[in-house]
């Protein structure tokens, strides 16, 4: 019986072609070091909550968010979903979230208000940032029907336990300095959601978010929309906030196996903005595939072993490819079909130099050496009388997983090992 992970070793005329360079999107990126978080904000999206029996309003009931003052509201909480739902028909005007079932609004500018009152939502993030790493940040925002003005300046700081010593939460908040700030002007759409971003360079202490604005009045540029009511107010609805590192490499997780009706899950773990930056393929042949989502993880439920490809593009950076083989079968069907035959091959993970364990008698076996994506990177035999021994070691071979295909008169094997480099 043919290992059915052929199907996926590419070993047609196309092959030479394939590995060529024309699909090299598609080269994993399994040796690079994967990162356990791509957002680092704490539920990004406000679907996690402190409670579920939420009042009209809910100040400050998602969990992770808060104030800088802890005993100041700094936003008010709503929602589409059933059992909580105060949304979309509210106070401050009609608005579904930009995704999922739930929102936020605060208020960033109110000059005509007592205390010349505004809100900083704070977020405690999942880790402290990493020093001289470059993250992406963005937020999105929707004006509401009560604003009275329009403004332009709106930020993001990103900063230590410091903050924890501020007291005045409700009070603007210009001596720190964003790090992220619209730059696209005055933000007037009362329907749409509207993308705040930028890129920054971590100093490595960054504990919190902060969202607001930071400017003086004097140094935010307003425009009245609605003359009628009685405050010079901008207040906004947000959603959708993430920082995620710039050179985050794409992930499709390890390699996996499955029982004939099982799921399996690949990929990284759902999270605001990672899900709208990845897409999912299925490779049905060498150079063609079907497109199954857009999303950071998915669970999927093959009847053969397949091939899935993730394609990553953040807004912020280029495109990353990466790459999971699912094998059918608890064990995998290559290791059922060489404990049949006695073969084994050993140590595994191994540095290039290994041995196989034959105990069917063959003098020769011809072997074939392929990594994930079908590419012949090698080929020779194995005798008896030289301990059916390979060198891969100076063939130039990246880290990560390979398939080596042995081959007699009588019978095809197929084994999977793991590369790693000293």
């Amino acid at each position: 019986m043919k290992f059915l992970q052929k199907k996926y070793l590419f070993r047609d005329k196309f092959s030479t072609w394939f590995c060529k360079g024309v699909f090299l999107l598609f080269l994993s990126s399994k040796l690079v070091s994967q990162s356990p978080i791509a957002n680092y904000i704490s539920n990004g999206g406000f679907e996690i909550l402190i409670s579920n029996t939420i009042t009209v309003g809910g100040v400050n009931k998602v969990k992770y968010w808060g104030s800088l003052d802890t005993t100041k509201g700094s936003y008010y909480f709503y929602s589409t979903s059933s059992s909580i739902a105060n949304a979309p028909y509210v106070s401050y005007g009609f608005q579904y979230p930009r995704n999922g079932n739930n929102f936020v609004l605060s208020s960033f500018y109110c000059d005509t208000c007592p205390g010349n009152s505004r809100a900083y939502p704070r977020n405690r993030l999942k880790q402290v940032l990493q020093p001289s790493k470059v993250y992406c940040a963005k937020y999105h925002v929707v004006n509401t029907n009560n604003n009275r003005v329009a403004i332009d300046k709106y930020g993001m700081y990103f900063g230590d336990a410091s903050l924890d010593t501020i007291t005045k939460c409700l009070d603007p908040i210009t001596y720190l300095n964003p790090q992220v700030e619209n730059q696209n002007g005055i933000i007037t759409d009362t329907l749409n959601w509207i993308a705040v971003s930028g890129t920054f360079v971590a100093t490595g202490d960054e504990k919190y978010c902060v969202l607001g604005n930071f400017r003086t009045n004097a140094a935010t540029n307003t425009l009245l929309l609605q003359p009628a009511l009685p405050f010079n107010t901008n207040d906004v609805y947000f959603d959708d906030v993430s920082v995620i590192e710039i050179d985050l490499p794409a992930y499709a997780g390890p390699d996996k196996w499955f029982i004939s009706g099982d799921s399996v899950y690949i990929g990284r773990e759902s999270d605001v903005e990672i899900n709208e930056s990845c897409i999912w393929y299925r490779m049905t042949s060498p150079t063609t595939s079907v497109t199954i989502d857009t999303i950071a993880g998915i669970w999927v439920k093959p009847v053969i072993t397949s091939t899935y490809v993730v394609r990553q593009q953040l807004w912020c950076s280029g495109v990353k490819w990466d790459t999971v083989v699912v094998s059918l079968s608890a064990v995998g069907i290559s290791e059922m079909h060489a404990i049949q035959n006695d073969i084994r091959l050993f140590p595994n993970p191994n540095n290039g130099i290994f041995n196989l364990e034959i105990d069917n008698g063959l003098p020769t076996y011809n072997f074939e050496l392929y990594d994930v994506l079908g590419c012949k990177v090698s080929y020779g035999t194995v005798k008896k009388e030289m301990g059916y021994s390979v060198n891969l070691s100076q063939k130039g071979l990246k880290q990560g997983v390979y398939f080596l295909n042995l081959s007699s008169e009588s019978e095809t094997v197929d084994l999977k090992f793991k590369l790693v480099l000293q």
